[in-house]
């Protein structure tokens, strides 16, 4: 589990001079909501029914069902001296609505596997390659946004070689053009006979495998959802224990 300090913070401050207000208080039935009564900005909403808490507020909703009485489940985001810990890789699989939302695409998360690749493969077999990365992606691509990140990955060709090996002896060529390893193969099968040849192989390095990465990190918004709901919690519960319900609740309205 982690506390996300930095969520935690922004949260902190931009919550500061927030309200709460029990608009209804039934048991598992409960609508709490949350704003500075100065302005609207980053105000939030929690509302509990049996076996499940809908999150609204200045940004995507979230739904998570888990439990009948959803402030248990959340209330192991408390500690005993008041601090909050989040654990949003477990909460997140009790999404039972915009699942997505709580993912984005991390371009820190994208650089650091290709580099990684890169590192490799400059090491081993392909000097340049990172060089070459760098002119690629400058050329047309904007790896801020995953489409173009995967875009990138997809039409990135280096080292253009191709190989064929004989099967029943030791010829061997590589050429830059597949065209010219074909014929390069025909030519031998015609000199060597029928059962020579082999298969042409592609040496170019591309980003094999690169659809298996995980370009995604927890979105800003649902970390601080998650540190709304138990901090919204956190608040009902104090006003409960000390009896202070009535300060929370608004005036009814006479018809």
């Amino acid at each position: 589990m982690s506390d996300y300090p930095e969520i935690a913070a922004r949260f902190a401050r931009e919550t500061a001079g927030h309200q709460m207000t029990v608009a209804h208080d039934d048991g598992v039935y409960r609508h709490l909501v949350f704003r500075d009564p100065k302005h609207w900005f980053y105000w939030f909403e929690i509302i509990t029914t049996p076996g499940q808490l809908v999150f609204s507020g200045d940004g995507d909703s979230f739904v998570f069902r888990r439990t009948t009485d959803m402030f248990e489940f959340f209330r192991s985001g408390l500690r005993r001296n008041g601090a909050i810990k989040i654990n949003p890789q477990y909460w997140a699989e009790k999404l039972a609505s915009q699942r997505d939302a709580a993912r984005t695409y991390n371009p820190k998360l994208f650089e650091e596997a290709v580099a990684r690749d890169l590192k490799a493969a400059e090491v081993d077999y392909y000097p340049g390659i990172t060089e070459a990365w760098r002119k690629h992606v400058e050329s047309e691509f904007n790896t801020e946004y995953e489409e173009e990140a995967r875009r990138a990955l997809d039409e990135f060709r280096f080292g253009e070689s191709y190989e064929v090996a004989c099967p029943k002896c030791d010829w061997r060529h590589e050429d830059t053009s597949y065209t010219a390893a074909v014929m390069k193969r025909s030519r031998h099968r015609q000199d060597a006979g029928e059962k020579h040849g082999g298969m042409v192989r592609d040496l170019t390095f591309t980003f094999e495998d690169s659809w298996e990465w995980q370009l995604r990190d927890f979105d800003w918004w649902f970390l601080w959802a998650c540190h709304a709901i138990v901090a919204g919690i956190a608040r009902y519960d104090r006003v409960r224990k000390y009896g202070l319900q009535k300060l929370a609740t608004p005036k009814a309205v006479a018809a």
